[in-house]
Protein backbone atom coordinates (compact mmCIF):
# COMPACT_ATOMS: atom_id res chain seq x y z
CA UNK A 1 0.00 0.00 0.00
CA UNK A 2 2.60 2.38 0.99
CA UNK A 3 4.16 2.24 -2.51
CA UNK A 4 1.21 2.71 -4.33
CA UNK A 5 0.43 5.78 -2.10
CA UNK A 6 4.07 6.61 -3.44
CA UNK A 7 3.56 6.17 -7.24
CA UNK A 8 -0.11 7.87 -6.78
CA UNK A 9 1.90 11.07 -5.37
CA UNK A 10 3.69 10.93 -8.41
CA UNK A 11 1.56 10.77 -10.98
CA UNK A 12 -0.60 13.71 -8.76
CA UNK A 13 3.08 15.88 -8.65
CA UNK A 14 3.51 15.53 -12.15
CA UNK A 15 -0.31 15.89 -13.09
CA UNK A 16 -0.01 19.28 -11.45
CA UNK A 17 2.97 20.55 -13.00
CA UNK A 18 2.10 19.32 -16.78
CA UNK A 19 -0.94 20.46 -18.73
CA UNK A 20 -1.87 20.45 -22.46
CA UNK A 21 0.41 23.58 -22.73
CA UNK A 22 3.77 23.12 -20.28
CA UNK A 23 3.69 24.37 -16.62
CA UNK A 24 0.87 25.13 -14.63
CA UNK A 25 1.92 26.40 -11.33
CA UNK A 26 -0.06 29.19 -9.49
CA UNK A 27 2.81 30.16 -7.06
CA UNK A 28 6.33 29.68 -7.41
CA UNK A 29 6.68 28.31 -3.87
CA UNK A 30 8.85 25.18 -3.54
CA UNK A 31 7.14 22.04 -3.65
CA UNK A 32 7.43 18.62 -1.47
CA UNK A 33 7.93 15.61 -4.11
CA UNK A 34 9.09 12.26 -4.58
CA UNK A 35 10.31 10.25 -7.54
CA UNK A 36 9.54 6.58 -7.12
CA UNK A 37 12.66 4.21 -5.38
CA UNK A 38 13.41 6.61 -2.92
CA UNK A 39 14.54 10.47 -3.75
CA UNK A 40 12.55 13.04 -1.95
CA UNK A 41 12.62 16.60 -3.42
CA UNK A 42 11.88 20.25 -3.17
CA UNK A 43 10.50 21.70 -6.11
CA UNK A 44 10.75 25.47 -7.41
CA UNK A 45 9.25 26.71 -10.94
CA UNK A 46 9.37 30.34 -11.15
CA UNK A 47 5.77 31.95 -12.42
CA UNK A 48 7.22 33.09 -15.69
CA UNK A 49 8.63 31.17 -18.51
CA UNK A 50 12.00 32.43 -20.38
CA UNK A 51 11.35 33.53 -23.88
CA UNK A 52 11.80 30.51 -25.31
CA UNK A 53 9.65 28.22 -22.95
CA UNK A 54 12.60 26.54 -21.98
CA UNK A 55 14.05 26.51 -18.14
CA UNK A 56 17.37 26.65 -16.82
CA UNK A 57 18.02 23.86 -14.69
CA UNK A 58 19.55 24.21 -11.21
CA UNK A 59 20.29 21.48 -8.75
CA UNK A 60 21.61 21.97 -5.38
CA UNK A 61 23.13 19.40 -3.20
CA UNK A 62 22.95 20.04 0.65
CA UNK A 63 25.40 19.30 3.36
CA UNK A 64 25.51 16.27 5.90
CA UNK A 65 23.52 17.66 8.56
CA UNK A 66 20.44 18.06 6.06
CA UNK A 67 20.34 14.38 5.70
CA UNK A 68 16.84 12.59 6.54
CA UNK A 69 13.64 12.54 5.62
CA UNK A 70 12.77 15.91 6.52
CA UNK A 71 12.89 18.60 3.70
CA UNK A 72 12.26 21.42 5.84
CA UNK A 73 16.04 20.37 6.83
CA UNK A 74 17.08 21.81 3.81
CA UNK A 75 15.79 25.76 3.80
CA UNK A 76 18.64 26.60 6.28
CA UNK A 77 21.26 27.09 3.29
CA UNK A 78 21.56 27.72 0.00
CA UNK A 79 18.78 28.22 -2.57
CA UNK A 80 15.77 26.58 -0.68
CA UNK A 81 15.90 28.87 2.53
CA UNK A 82 15.47 32.07 0.31
CA UNK A 83 13.23 30.33 -2.61
CA UNK A 84 9.55 30.31 -0.63
CA UNK A 85 10.25 34.22 -0.92
CA UNK A 86 10.66 34.63 -4.50
CA UNK A 87 8.81 34.42 -7.52
CA UNK A 88 11.33 34.83 -10.26
CA UNK A 89 14.26 33.10 -9.64
CA UNK A 90 15.63 32.03 -13.01
CA UNK A 91 16.48 28.71 -12.45
CA UNK A 92 14.11 25.64 -11.82
CA UNK A 93 15.64 24.52 -8.71
CA UNK A 94 15.50 20.70 -7.68
CA UNK A 95 16.58 20.31 -4.33
CA UNK A 96 16.73 16.18 -3.81
CA UNK A 97 17.70 14.92 -0.21
CA UNK A 98 20.04 12.50 0.85
CA UNK A 99 18.76 9.88 3.52
CA UNK A 100 20.13 9.70 6.78
CA UNK A 101 24.10 8.40 7.35
CA UNK A 102 23.81 8.10 3.38
CA UNK A 103 26.20 9.99 1.01
CA UNK A 104 25.40 11.80 -2.74
CA UNK A 105 25.01 9.00 -4.92
CA UNK A 106 25.84 9.99 -8.69
CA UNK A 107 23.51 7.75 -10.70
CA UNK A 108 20.72 8.41 -8.50
CA UNK A 109 21.09 12.47 -8.86
CA UNK A 110 21.16 11.56 -13.08
CA UNK A 111 18.11 9.70 -12.19
CA UNK A 112 16.19 12.23 -10.45
CA UNK A 113 17.55 14.69 -13.44
CA UNK A 114 16.69 12.31 -16.18
CA UNK A 115 12.85 12.56 -14.05
CA UNK A 116 12.72 16.19 -13.89
CA UNK A 117 13.97 16.95 -17.64
CA UNK A 118 10.97 14.40 -18.70
CA UNK A 119 8.04 16.20 -16.97
CA UNK A 120 9.48 19.92 -17.21
CA UNK A 121 10.41 21.69 -20.30
CA UNK A 122 14.17 21.79 -19.35
CA UNK A 123 16.75 23.63 -21.86
CA UNK A 124 19.44 20.76 -21.46
CA UNK A 125 22.24 23.01 -23.02
CA UNK A 126 21.74 25.30 -19.34
CA UNK A 127 21.85 22.29 -16.29
CA UNK A 128 23.84 23.70 -13.47
CA UNK A 129 24.63 22.11 -10.55
CA UNK A 130 25.97 23.74 -7.07
CA UNK A 131 26.26 22.16 -3.42
CA UNK A 132 27.80 23.11 0.03
CA UNK A 133 30.55 20.81 2.07
CA UNK A 134 29.15 17.21 1.33
CA UNK A 135 26.99 18.58 -1.36
CA UNK A 136 30.60 20.48 -2.67
CA UNK A 137 31.86 16.94 -2.84
CA UNK A 138 28.94 15.70 -4.51
CA UNK A 139 29.07 18.48 -7.37
CA UNK A 140 32.83 18.13 -8.30
CA UNK A 141 32.02 13.80 -8.50
CA UNK A 142 28.92 14.85 -10.25
CA UNK A 143 30.44 16.83 -13.13
CA UNK A 144 32.98 14.28 -13.02
CA UNK A 145 30.73 11.06 -13.26
CA UNK A 146 28.78 13.31 -16.24
CA UNK A 147 30.77 16.26 -17.62
CA UNK A 148 28.74 16.20 -20.70
CA UNK A 149 25.59 16.91 -19.30
CA UNK A 150 26.40 20.13 -16.94
CA UNK A 151 26.88 23.63 -18.53
CA UNK A 152 28.69 24.90 -14.78
CA UNK A 153 28.95 24.21 -11.58
CA UNK A 154 29.64 26.06 -8.98
CA UNK A 155 31.14 23.76 -5.51
CA UNK A 156 31.27 25.33 -2.14
CA UNK A 157 33.43 24.40 0.29
CA UNK A 158 34.37 20.96 -1.06
CA UNK A 159 36.57 18.43 -2.92
CA UNK A 160 37.31 15.78 -5.64
CA UNK A 161 39.53 13.37 -7.06
CA UNK A 162 42.22 15.21 -8.55
CA UNK A 163 43.24 12.20 -11.14
CA UNK A 164 40.10 12.23 -12.90
CA UNK A 165 39.56 15.91 -13.22
CA UNK A 166 40.78 16.16 -16.36
CA UNK A 167 37.50 14.24 -17.47
CA UNK A 168 35.35 17.50 -17.09
CA UNK A 169 38.19 19.73 -18.16
CA UNK A 170 35.63 21.70 -20.22
CA UNK A 171 32.63 22.08 -17.80
CA UNK A 172 33.04 26.11 -16.28
CA UNK A 173 33.83 26.30 -12.98
CA UNK A 174 33.19 28.89 -10.44
CA UNK A 175 34.54 27.33 -6.73
CA UNK A 176 33.96 29.21 -3.21
CA UNK A 177 35.64 28.12 -0.16
CA UNK A 178 36.63 30.00 3.25
CA UNK A 179 40.22 30.43 4.11
CA UNK A 180 39.51 29.40 7.84
CA UNK A 181 37.54 26.28 7.03
CA UNK A 182 38.27 23.38 9.49
CA UNK A 183 36.27 21.23 8.53
CA UNK A 184 37.41 20.95 4.78
CA UNK A 185 40.63 23.07 3.81
CA UNK A 186 40.24 25.29 1.25
CA UNK A 187 43.52 23.59 -0.37
CA UNK A 188 40.82 20.98 -1.09
CA UNK A 189 39.02 23.49 -3.35
CA UNK A 190 42.84 25.14 -4.32
CA UNK A 191 44.29 22.38 -5.34
CA UNK A 192 41.73 21.41 -8.15
CA UNK A 193 41.14 25.02 -9.42
CA UNK A 194 45.36 24.92 -9.73
CA UNK A 195 45.13 21.50 -11.80
CA UNK A 196 42.03 22.96 -14.08
CA UNK A 197 43.75 26.15 -14.56
CA UNK A 198 46.75 23.77 -16.21
CA UNK A 199 44.21 22.48 -18.71
CA UNK A 200 43.52 25.88 -19.53
CA UNK A 201 39.87 25.50 -18.43
CA UNK A 202 37.06 28.14 -17.78
CA UNK A 203 37.62 28.33 -14.06
CA UNK A 204 37.01 30.92 -11.02
CA UNK A 205 37.97 30.81 -7.36
CA UNK A 206 36.92 32.65 -4.53
CA UNK A 207 38.88 32.39 -1.93
CA UNK A 208 37.15 34.40 1.67
CA UNK A 209 39.59 35.48 3.58
CA UNK A 210 38.18 35.20 7.07
CA UNK A 211 35.46 32.97 6.61
CA UNK A 212 35.36 29.29 8.40
CA UNK A 213 33.45 26.46 6.55
CA UNK A 214 30.12 29.06 6.45
CA UNK A 215 31.55 30.03 2.83
CA UNK A 216 27.91 28.98 1.42
CA UNK A 217 25.85 32.00 3.02
CA UNK A 218 28.36 34.63 1.14
CA UNK A 219 28.38 32.98 -1.83
CA UNK A 220 24.67 32.47 -2.90
CA UNK A 221 24.08 35.81 -1.73
CA UNK A 222 26.63 36.91 -4.29
CA UNK A 223 24.00 37.95 -7.27
CA UNK A 224 26.93 37.56 -9.67
CA UNK A 225 26.78 33.67 -9.23
CA UNK A 226 23.24 33.51 -10.90
CA UNK A 227 24.31 35.29 -13.95
CA UNK A 228 27.91 33.73 -14.09
CA UNK A 229 25.57 30.51 -14.49
CA UNK A 230 23.35 31.91 -16.66
CA UNK A 231 25.52 33.03 -18.86
CA UNK A 232 27.31 29.22 -19.98
CA UNK A 233 25.81 27.16 -22.02
CA UNK A 234 26.84 23.64 -23.22
CA UNK A 235 26.83 25.76 -27.07
CA UNK A 236 28.36 28.22 -26.29
CA UNK A 237 31.08 27.84 -24.35
CA UNK A 238 33.99 26.87 -26.69
CA UNK A 239 35.73 30.33 -27.96
CA UNK A 240 36.25 31.12 -31.73
CA UNK A 241 39.51 29.24 -33.03
CA UNK A 242 41.94 31.61 -34.41
CA UNK A 243 43.77 30.35 -37.39
CA UNK A 244 46.85 31.91 -36.53
CA UNK A 245 47.08 29.65 -33.66
CA UNK A 246 46.51 27.08 -35.23
CA UNK A 247 49.40 27.59 -38.06
CA UNK A 248 51.72 27.65 -34.90
CA UNK A 249 51.06 23.88 -33.76
CA UNK A 250 53.09 22.79 -37.39
CA UNK A 251 55.66 20.26 -36.24
CA UNK A 252 56.98 16.94 -35.30
CA UNK A 253 56.22 15.71 -31.80
CA UNK A 254 57.95 12.11 -30.58
CA UNK A 255 55.42 10.06 -29.13
CA UNK A 256 57.44 7.54 -28.47
CA UNK A 257 60.72 6.26 -29.25
CA UNK A 258 59.96 4.31 -32.02
CA UNK A 259 57.10 6.47 -33.29
CA UNK A 260 57.07 10.60 -34.33
CA UNK A 261 53.76 12.37 -34.81
CA UNK A 262 53.72 15.40 -37.33
CA UNK A 263 51.16 17.78 -37.36
CA UNK A 264 50.49 20.11 -40.24
CA UNK A 265 48.91 23.20 -41.60
CA UNK A 266 47.11 23.15 -44.44
CA UNK A 267 44.13 25.05 -46.06
CA UNK A 268 42.94 26.15 -42.57
CA UNK A 269 42.70 22.49 -41.08
CA UNK A 270 44.93 20.52 -38.61
CA UNK A 271 46.43 17.17 -39.42
CA UNK A 272 48.47 15.00 -37.95
CA UNK A 273 50.32 12.10 -39.43
CA UNK A 274 52.05 8.72 -37.66
CA UNK A 275 55.75 7.85 -38.79
CA UNK A 276 54.45 3.97 -37.78
CA UNK A 277 50.84 4.02 -39.48
CA UNK A 278 51.88 5.99 -42.23
CA UNK A 279 48.67 8.02 -42.54
CA UNK A 280 46.89 11.32 -42.29
CA UNK A 281 44.47 12.22 -40.50
CA UNK A 282 42.23 15.31 -39.39
CA UNK A 283 42.07 17.18 -36.31
CA UNK A 284 38.66 18.64 -35.33
CA UNK A 285 39.14 21.98 -33.50
CA UNK A 286 37.00 22.70 -30.48
CA UNK A 287 38.38 25.55 -29.32
CA UNK A 288 42.50 26.80 -29.54
CA UNK A 289 43.96 23.93 -27.91
CA UNK A 290 41.95 21.22 -27.44
CA UNK A 291 41.29 18.72 -30.38
CA UNK A 292 39.98 15.38 -31.44
CA UNK A 293 41.57 12.72 -33.42
CA UNK A 294 38.82 10.19 -34.75
CA UNK A 295 39.19 6.80 -33.97
CA UNK A 296 38.45 3.09 -35.35
CA UNK A 297 34.62 2.70 -34.24
CA UNK A 298 34.20 5.52 -32.36
CA UNK A 299 37.13 5.56 -30.69
CA UNK A 300 38.18 9.40 -30.50
CA UNK A 301 41.00 10.72 -28.73
CA UNK A 302 41.24 14.15 -27.19
CA UNK A 303 44.54 16.24 -27.80
CA UNK A 304 45.30 19.21 -25.89
CA UNK A 305 48.49 21.53 -26.78
CA UNK A 306 50.45 22.73 -24.37
CA UNK A 307 51.42 26.26 -24.79
CA UNK A 308 53.52 28.67 -22.82
CA UNK A 309 52.40 32.09 -21.51
CA UNK A 310 55.00 33.77 -24.51
CA UNK A 311 53.46 31.33 -27.18
CA UNK A 312 55.76 28.76 -26.92
CA UNK A 313 54.27 25.57 -28.36
CA UNK A 314 55.75 22.86 -25.66
CA UNK A 315 53.71 19.75 -26.97
CA UNK A 316 50.34 17.89 -27.05
CA UNK A 317 48.48 15.06 -24.61
CA UNK A 318 46.61 12.41 -26.13
CA UNK A 319 43.86 10.86 -24.38
CA UNK A 320 40.63 11.69 -21.74
CA UNK A 321 43.42 11.82 -19.03
CA UNK A 322 46.47 13.20 -20.72
CA UNK A 323 47.40 9.46 -20.77
CA UNK A 324 50.17 10.34 -23.13
CA UNK A 325 52.51 13.54 -23.62
CA UNK A 326 53.71 14.62 -26.49
CA UNK A 327 56.86 16.58 -26.66
CA UNK A 328 58.31 18.90 -29.27
CA UNK A 329 60.85 18.38 -31.29
CA UNK A 330 60.64 20.38 -34.25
Amino acid sequence: MKMKLTILKLIFSIACLVGSQGISISNAQQQEKSMVLYTNYLLYVPVEAPGNKLYPLLLFLHGSDERGNDLNLLKRNGPPSFLDNKSDFPFVVVSPQCPENGNWDTQNLLTLLDHIEATLPIDKNKIYVTGLSMGGFGTWNLAQAAPERFAAIAPICGGGNLERLCIMRDVPVWAFHGAKDTAVPYEESERLVQRLKEFESDVRFTLYPDVGHDSWTKAYQNQELYSWLLSKSKNGNSPTVDDKILKTYGGKYKYSDEEIMEVTYENKNLYVTSSVANRKILIMPFTNTKFRIPGPLGGDSDMYFKVTQNGKVEGFTVGPCDHTYCPRIE
